[in-house]
């Protein structure tokens, strides 16, 4: 399950279509309606067409959601009991919401991840790769910052080679 801070970094960086490959190559990817109502950017049918599949919580999992303490938003907090509940990975960058996930026993993968996975099925080359995860780093410095496109790098590298 995408975040809004994922959804709205492959939005900015001009190639959505790496999303529909993540689910052709790597698995099933969903947003809860409620995040997506956060990404201005992506509609309902931006996501039929990418394939992404649109989830909506119950009330039972939002009333979960509010007894969670944590620093993390509402709809972060429902996004970690959805994943629990279906037993998703959680794709994040946010800092608060991988600490919350991890200590629910909820595994978590960082949205340049999904590059690296696409590049290790040979789904997209190094160079595309590379590119998305550096238009995403131009619109989005401060997360994706130096260091973590230096150990997306690596991480890219290694697929690769494998």
């Amino acid at each position: 399950m995408a975040d809004a801070d994922v959804l709205i970094d492959f939005c900015e960086s001009g190639d959505l279509e790496v999303l529909a490959l993540v689910v052709r190559h790597v698995g099933p990817l969903c947003v809860l309606a409620t995040i997506l109502d956060e990404v201005r950017m992506l509609e309902a049918e931006d996501c039929t067409r990418l394939g992404i599949q649109i989830v909506e919580a119950t009330t039972e999992q939002q009333v979960r959601a509010t007894s969670i303490e944590a620093r993390a938003s509402f709809n972060d907090r429902v996004c970690l009991v959805v994943c629990r509940d279906e037993g998703w990975t959680c794709v994040t960058n946010d800092r608060a919401l991988q600490g919350l996930c991890r200590s629910q026993g909820v595994p978590v993968r960082f949205g340049l991840g999904l590059l690296v996975d696409l590049a290790a099925t040979r789904a997209i080359s190094r160079s595309r790769a590379e590119g998305v995860a550096r238009r995403i780093q131009a619109s989005n410095p401060l997360h994706i910052n130096h260091r973590v496109i230096a150990r997306f790098l690596k991480a890219l590298d290694q697929s690769v080679r494998t």
